[in-house]
């Protein structure tokens, strides 16, 4: 009896938790607000696009298009902040939080450069960007992860990034300070040192003032 118990308490704690999830992963729930804007960057929601402005809500299944002279920085529910460097075409796929922590959240970078300072949680929560070549997920961590055609680069400040090959299935992981890229159809390539005037590089492309 007690053990039947209490898998019917746990079950009922699951599905109270599961209620904001749902709640959260369905297209057009809030993900992040506008704290720094130059440009004219764009959000499209539902095929339809507008212009961004401070403070302006994001939202799950948003695409966000940055121009060749803008750039965006966006904090979002889970306090997490993404700066995003002109050039850059990124979609909310989902941004699933609980209690203001992060449960999931999964990123489709088509084409540019993010800066994410992930924020850290006390459970175990995904935080997944995708490109055309492969996905990088990180726990909290400060990094970069930038998209070409045939190619993505990430870069890591702090923390360690996982970096995964769609064509493959291998991982490298990169650590605080290093960098590595994918090319597409093969192999993440070995993580290395990235010098200082590297990660500056990508610093200033993403930094907004």
């Amino acid at each position: 009896m007690r053990a039947s118990r209490r898998h019917i308490l746990l079950g009922a704690g699951t599905a109270a938790l599961g209620l904001p999830l749902v709640r959260s992963a369905r297209a057009d729930a809030p993900a992040g607000s506008v704290v720094g804007l130059r440009g004219q960057c764009l959000v499209e929601r539902q095929g339809h696009p507008a212009p961004l402005k401070m403070g302006d809500a994001v939202a799950v299944s948003d695409t966000i298009e940055v121009p060749a002279d803008g750039k965006l920085k966006l904090r979002m529910q889970d306090g997490s902040v993404l700066s995003l460097a002109s050039g850059t075409k990124m979609t909310v796929a989902a941004y699933q939080t609980a209690g203001g922590q992060r449960q999931n959240v999964q990123l489709s970078l088509a084409e540019g450069l993010i800066r994410a300072v992930v924020a850290p949680v006390d459970h175990p929560a995904t935080f997944e960007v995708s490109t055309a070549v492969g996905t990088a997920a990180v726990r909290s961590t400060d990094w970069f992860i930038e998209a070409k055609p045939g190619s993505a680069q990430v870069g890591v400040l702090t923390g360690n990034v996982s970096l995964s090959s769609t064509a493959t299935g291998r991982t490298v992981t990169i650590p605080s300070r290093w960098g590595a890229r994918l090319e597409a159809g093969r192999d993440p390539v070995p993580a290395r040192v990235w010098s200082p005037q590297e990660f500056q590089a990508v610093i200033s492309r993403t930094d907004v003032p």
